[in-house]
């Protein structure tokens, strides 16, 4: 792969990694950390991606693997902290992802999937590995969820 291959690879997924990772670990560093990862990553497994299609969902999964593994480490060595305020994000983006942030992980990846990125309910089940009903089934559960505590 071409330097100019891979800079129009992180310019065109750079945006979507980022706020996958800062949207399940709610910290800019661990967020970029992650970002960085990811990218890396890609760059020893570029032989295996197949097409564009390919490439987008492999990284939304690597990103996802990450932060979680992130995620589980932030748990084992320090007490929950209110990483909200370290986004700089305006002021409804912070609280939607600290609403979000405070869902069950299987809640989480669809409504960031389904609903920050886009992606329809049959997408992100391939994305996700798991069945089309459980996904749309999670969405329904995690929108009652958000608007039970937006109440």
């Amino acid at each position: 792969m071409q330097n100019a291959d891979f800079e129009k690879i992180v310019e065109t997924y750079g945006d979507m990694v980022y706020r996958i990772a800062l949207t399940h670990i709610m910290d800019k560093s661990s967020a970029e950390d992650i970002f960085q990862e990811a990218f890396l990553r890609l760059v020893k497994n570029i032989g295996r991606i197949k097409d564009e299609e390919h490439l987008k969902f492999w990284l939304i999964r690597t990103t996802i693997n990450l932060s979680k593994n992130a995620n589980s480490r932030l748990r084992s060595t320090a007490a929950d902290t209110d990483r909200a305020a370290e986004t700089g994000d305006d002021f409804s983006q912070s609280d939607l992802r600290i609403i979000i942030g405070d869902l069950p992980q299987k809640f989480r990846e669809v409504m960031i999937l389904c609903c920050l990125e886009g992606y329809t309910a049959d997408e992100a089940a391939r994305i996700l590995g798991k069945p089309s009903g459980t996904i749309k089934s999670r969405l329904f559960k995690a929108r009652q969820l958000l608007k039970k505590e937006m109440e």
